[in-house]
């Protein structure tokens, strides 16, 4: 039996740690390592002691080919010569937007200066002096203030209505109106032809008017400063030739173009971007439609090229890449083992799968490819360190089973029930790294509403006419807000004579009564919801599409009207009197039941050389489920009236 003694003193040992007797830190960060076997032993833990029957990379040998881009056309326009003046995008997503208030008062100044200028370069003898026609001009493109009579008819009020009702742009257009050039009634007078200046040129002997005011001599000068202007009208809006030259498809909600590669050996390659809308351009937009026989009788051997690198290896890393050794300090600025991702992350496992187990186990060999090229590495040679020689092949082979892991590769389109094929070249197409985008111009939500059966065209962001954009409810408001101003206020009698009423007999004691209840025909619903009816495509009795269709306005002063959209895409085939001269038709397939979003904004972004290139375009988005606008028929209310 062990004797305990109560007095003895109680010890505890929470940690074990050095206790530095020094003021520096040299022999702290030395790291010294007094134990090899430990040293030898975490050597082995972490496997650096397991030999492999192979050699490191010293010698690689690749064969590359390249082939450049030298065909842009439109899905069904004719097909263009190819050039990198401009993105890609930018050539395929222009649009020509509507010049607001503020841009056609810069474009009318900037033709006062460019008339000035070349004016001032005539000789003596065409005697031209400076701001001769600026009163003209601006007599002929006025900025003027609509109003509103009534002795006019519906769609030319409503037209007027819809300017007033821009509070801020009717307040610009009173301080610029007689005072400036309007620049867009000025392109839309000459509509990229400056010989049509010519129309405001006078005849000998002839008295100037409203219409014809510049001297025959100065003819040269007035068609020289149009020829000036509409290049940098062009320039400056980045604009299409014509509005057929856009490659948008109303039908879709999308572009649609082809780029086309000439092969040499009377070869071409046709690459097919039919359902492109996401804003950005890349390898995966493409599809190969087609190869045939080029038209092209001289091939520049430019556009093809084939070379051979030989070089050393080096290791492929990345940010946040885990040191290959195990003492290394690794870059803290990506935490990879802090990704979380589900069951359904397959990209994001992939790739973290990589970094963490085989990131030291790639290699890499630098190659410039130049944009708008397709790309085809022949093969690889490497050496190793043991003199043995490999020829690396690309995963997926030609004949093996569609579903091997591929990447990179486009598509070939074949029949529906064909084996699909891949061309194993890499495409680099002409893209933007990165752009600046304005705050939506326009924004247009379709939502699908099942109990009224159609589809919605929510306006909820509309232009404003200086350049901006203006919510969409409150600009349907002040417009339905400006036809109440318009109403005339009957006329109050001074005094009511109620007529005579025999309560007597039961039918007039009855009729004192008022009903519980009342009947209405139907309601209404916002005007900036406009609705897509289902109607059959042609030649189809199964097949529908969905037409644009219109809500009515009903007015004291005018009979029942169309209310029509505000937005450029929904006004497709619609004057500026709201007279529909074209129908507008929408894939059913393009509005599913999550609903799609659609947005208008100005681009901007550097090319080449730092070359500054914006742009109008348009792009869709997945929108957010369906919704109900509460239009309902063959009402019973609550008379409360």
């Amino acid at each position: 039996m062990i004797k305990y003694d109560p007095c003895e003193p109680f010890r505890a040992y929470n940690r074990l740690e050095g206790r530095p007797r020094e003021e520096e830190l040299e022999d702290a960060l030395a790291a010294k390592v007094h134990d090899p076997l430990w040293m030898l032993a975490r050597q082995y833990q972490f496997g650096e002691l397991k030999g492999e029957d192979a050699g490191s990379a010293i010698f690689a040998k690749v064969a590359i080919n390249t082939v450049r881009m030298t065909g842009f056309s439109k899905a069904n326009g004719p097909k263009q010569a190819y050039s990198e003046d401009i993105p890609l995008e930018t050539r395929v997503e222009r649009l020509i937007p509507t010049i607001d208030l503020k841009k056609a008062t810069q474009l009318g100044r900037k033709f006062l200066q460019i008339l000035d200028n070349e004016g001032s370069k005539a000789p003596q003898s065409q005697s031209y002096a400076q701001g001769e026609y600026r009163k003209a001009l601006i007599d002929k493109f006025p900025f003027s203030v609509p109003e509103i009579s009534h002795q006019e008819n519906a769609s030319e009020t409503t037209a007027k209505a819809r300017v007033l009702s821009l509070q801020q742009a009717t307040s610009f257009l009173r301080s610029v109106a007689g005072r400036a050039l309007n620049g867009a009634r000025l392109w839309d007078f000459l509509s990229g032809d400056f010989s049509k200046v010519s129309s405001l040129v006078l005849s000998a002997n002839q008295t100037a008017t409203t219409d014809k005011f510049i001297a025959l001599k100065h003819k040269n000068i007035a068609q020289e400063a149009a020829k000036r202007w509409i290049a940098f009208v062009r320039k400056e809006l980045n604009l299409p030739e014509s509005k057929e030259e856009n490659c948008w498809y109303p039908e879709r909600l999308e572009y649609s173009f082809k780029t086309y590669v000439d092969e040499g050996n009377d070869g071409e390659t046709e690459l097919n971007a039919e359902e492109y809308f996401q804003g950005h351009l890349d390898w995966y937009s493409f599809d190969i439609s087609k190869k045939n026989s080029s038209q092209r009788k001289t091939f520049d051997q430019n556009i093809k090229k084939r070379e051979v690198l030989t070089m050393i290896p080096t290791e492929a890393s990345f940010a946040g890449m885990p040191a290959s050794r195990w003492w290394e300090m690794e870059d803290g600025s990506i935490d990879l083992g802090n990704l979380k991702a589900s069951d359904t992350d397959i990209a994001k496992i992939l790739v973290t799968q990589y970094a963490l187990q085989y990131s030291n186990d790639w290699l890499s060999i630098p190659y410039d490819v130049p944009t708008g090229s397709f790309a085809e590495v022949e093969g690889v040679l490497v050496r190793d360190t043991f003199g043995l020689n490999y020829f690396v092949e690309p995963a997926h082979q030609a004949g093996n089973d569609w579903n091997d892991w591929n990447m990179y590769s486009l598509t070939v389109e074949k029949g529906e029930f064909e084996i699909p094929e891949f061309d194993k070249r890499i495409l680099l197409p002409p893209a933007i790294a990165r752009t600046l985008e304005s705050d939506s111009l326009e924004e247009i939500k379709f939502i699908r509403d099942e109990m009224a059966n159609l589809v919605w065209a929510i306006e909820t962001r509309v232009p404003d006419g200086l350049g901006e954009a203006l919510d969409g409810y409150e600009a349907a408001g002040n417009l339905a807000g400006l036809f109440e101003k318009m109403k005339e206020k009957a006329a109050v009698p001074d005094e009511i004579n109620l007529p005579e009423v025999n309560l007597e007999t039961i039918y007039n004691k009855a009729s004192t009564y008022k009903s519980a209840l009342k009947y209405q025909l139907g309601n209404s619903v916002s005007e900036n919801w406009i609705p897509f009816i289902p109607v059959h495509q042609a030649g189809s009795n199964r097949e529908i599409h969905f037409q644009r269709a219109s809500m009515p306005r009903i007015h004291e002063l005018f009979a029942p009207h169309a209310i029509r959209p505000r937005t450029e895409l929904l006004r497709a085939g619609i004057n500026e009197l709201d007279d529909q001269n074209s129908a507008l038709f929408i894939n059913e397939e393009e509005v599913p039941r999550a609903g799609v979003k659609l947005t208008a904004t100005y681009q901007r972004t550097r090319w080449y050389q730092g070359k500054i290139v914006t742009w109008y375009g348009r792009r869709k988005r997945t929108g957010r489920g369906e919704g109900s606008s509460g239009l309902r028929f063959d009402l019973v209310l609550e008379n409360n009236s």
